[in-house]
C-alpha cells in the first residue's frame, strides 16, 4: 500500500500530527523550564539555609565577644579602682613636688634625671649672676652643695678653686 503525501487526508493528518507533536514539544519545554525554576528555587533555599546557619553562628560569637567585652570592662573598671591614688599619698606627692620646685628655685639645682641612679648631673643656675655650671659626678650631696656655694659666691670668678668636679 503506497500513500499518496498530496492526499487531503493525508496532509490533515499530518498537520494534526505536528500540531500535536508541537503540543508536546511546548510541555516539555514548559517542564523543563520548570523543573530549572525548581532547581535554582532549592539551590537559593539551600543558600538562604546555609546563610542563615552562618548568620546563627557569627550572632552566638557576637554574644560571646559582647559579654567577654563587659568582663573585660568590669575587669579594667576593678584594675583602674586599685590604681587610683590615695588621697594620702596624693598628698605626699603634691608635697614632694612643691618642695623640689621650691628647693630648684632656693639652690638653682636642675637635675637631669636620665642619668644612672649612682650619678649626679645638671646644672646649676644663677639668674642673678647669669651663671651656669653643669655637673656630673657621683651621688656626693657634700660636692654638689660646694657647687651651689660656688655659684652663689660673688667672688667665685676670681678665686682658683672653680667647681668641683
Amino acid at each position: 500500500m503506497t500513500v499518496d503525501v498530496t492526499d487531503p487526508w493525508y496532509l490533515r493528518l499530518s498537520e494534526e500530527f505536528d500540531a500535536f507533536c508541537k503540543k508536546v514539544d511546548d510541555k516539555i519545554d514548559k517542564q523543563q523550564q520548570q523543573l530549572k525554576a525548581c532547581k535554582k528555587r532549592n539551590e537559593l533555599e539551600n543558600k538562604l539555609a546555609q546563610e542563615l546557619k552562618i548568620k546563627d553562628e557569627l550572632t552566638q560569637q557576637l554574644s560571646e565577644l559582647s559579654r567577654r567585652d563587659s568582663e573585660l570592662d568590669r575587669v579594667c573598671a576593678a584594675f583602674e579602682a586599685r590604681l587610683t591614688i590615695a588621697d594620702s599619698d596624693q598628698n605626699r606627692l603634691d608635697n614632694a613636688k612643691e618642695s623640689y620646685q621650691l628647693a630648684k628655685e632656693l639652690t638653682g639645682i636642675r637635675l637631669d634625671f636620665s642619668a644612672p641612679p649612682n650619678i649626679a648631673k645638671g646644672y646649676v643656675k644663677n639668674e642673678a649672676r647669669k651663671l651656669l655650671l653643669p655637673f656630673e659626678m657621683q651621688v656626693n650631696s657634700d660636692a654638689l652643695w660646694e657647687l651651689v656655694k660656688t655659684a652663689s659666691d660673688p667672688s667665685w670668678p676670681d678665686k682658683e678653686n672653680h667647681a668641683p668636679n
